[in-house]
């Protein structure tokens, strides 16, 4: 088929890209944990665009959620063309915080455009990811053209706070709204060329780790346990464990189970108090092929250590836990389609990689369902001055638009 219309269609949405991301970026979708009301308004603004191009059936699905608007959130999915098998694209609407304003050289809730690019809170994170593929259907809608496959377009909400009002709702109570045969794109990351698909996470591990030790006169150090120096004592020795996690697995960048202090509470007020609590944490990315319980007894006979050393009393707690869901195969259709897309479309080799971050695609990967991670990224999602180009969501567009229309 000769995609040159549909790309040219897609070629004078500019002005377009950026009335939706304004629409976007002022309706600030956070969670009740972020100190928000949910994604409510601003799914109302992505309903009212998926409606305009006459879907043959949307659902909204509302998880209940008391802490927020109109106490749940709200998960939507448009359904266009009538085929059997489709595609599923699914973003989300919500996003994180903005952080420090300081940081900020504009109100990251009023978008900013500067040439190219875009700025404001979520424009990449995921806005990009939900118009790129609304932009390629609109065209093909525009046109009169059918979609080889039926094609979903679903928005979900809670990505950011762990997913249990968005995705993982979904699969948990209407997994018959998929199927193994789905070719399932979740356009939530990539690389700056396009050519990264991602197809394998790490297992996610969160320590809170909290040393007990005994607070005293900062001058008589003798009468006490000091916790601070203990907590780096044993921070220090996380290098110890890395050593004993050393497998590589060149899926992954980085390579290797990664293992990284992080959070640091506050402890006493004062500077000449000795501290006799001091409690930090712990970010580890842990490679499939290793177990977390392995880790975390490595850490703790660490801190054994440390105790019997120092005098101090160690607890240590996962709180979380997220084992790696089974790769997507790499020679899977969505990861066939997608290599020819971004071979055709952009004319580079795409490239099958793991990642330490986490995405939603590990919820449908630990429901059997194989789903690919891709869009072209700046990689600026939740920086202070979070920006996208016009001109790469509407290259992604056109990949989409390849996808949609591509022979079987």
């Amino acid at each position: 088929m000769d995609l040159a219309p549909v790309f040219e269609k897609i070629e004078t949405y500019r002005e377009e890209v950026v009335e939706i991301q304004r629409e976007l970026v002022k309706r600030p979708a956070l969670s009740p944990e972020n100190g928000g009301t949910g994604e409510h308004e601003k799914v109302d603004y992505m309903r009212y665009l998926l409606e305009r191009l006459n879907p043959g059936r949307l659902i909204q699905i509302d998880a209940p959620d008391p802490r927020a608007k109109a106490q749940s959130r709200p998960n939507l999915m448009a359904f266009y063309g009538e085929a059997k098998n489709k595609y599923v694209v699914l973003a989300h609407a919500d996003i994180v915080p903005p952080g420090d304003l300081n940081l900020w050289e504009s109100d990251p809730f009023e978008l900013k455009v500067d040439g190219d690019k875009l700025i404001g809170r979520g424009v990449e994170d995921n806005n990009h990811g939900f118009i790129s593929p609304y932009l390629a259907l609109k065209a093909i809608h525009e046109l009169g053209i059918k979609p080889v496959r039926q094609v979903c377009i679903s928005v979900v909400a809670d990505e950011e706070t762990g997913s249990t009002y968005g995705l993982r709702y979904l699969l948990e109570n209407h997994l018959h709204l998929f199927s193994k045969e789905d070719l399932i794109v979740v356009p939530d990351g990539g690389d700056q060329d396009g050519t990264m698909i991602e197809v394998a996470e790490k297992s996610m591990l969160w320590l809170k780790i909290e040393v007990k030790g005994i607070q005293c006169h900062a001058s008589t150090p003798h009468k006490g346990k000091n916790a601070l120096n203990a907590a780096a004592h044993l921070i220090c020795a996380l290098e110890e464990v890395k050593a004993c996690f050393s497998k590589e697995d060149p899926l992954f960048s980085p390579p290797k189970t990664t293992i990284e202090p992080t959070k640091i509470l506050p402890n006493v007020p004062n500077v000449n108090t000795i501290p006799g609590l001091q409690v930090f944490y712990v970010d580890l990315r842990v490679l499939p092929s290793e177990n977390t319980e392995d880790v975390i007894a490595q850490i703790k006979k660490v801190a054994q250590g440390i105790e019997r050393e120092m005098g101090v009393q160690i607890n240590i707690e996962a709180i979380l836990n997220q084992k790696a869901a089974p790769p997507t195969d790499p020679n899977s259709p969505v990861v066939w389609a997608l290599k020819k897309a971004i071979g055709d479309v952009l004319k580079r080799e795409g490239v099958p990689k793991g990642i330490g971050g986490g995405t939603v695609a590990q919820f449908f990967r630990q429901k059997g369902l194989p789903a690919a991670v891709w869009m072209t990224s700046e990689d600026t999602a939740h920086q202070p001055n979070e920006w996208c180009r016009i001109s790469t969501i509407l290259q992604d567009a056109k990949v989409f638009a390849y996808l949609f229309l591509m022979e079987k």
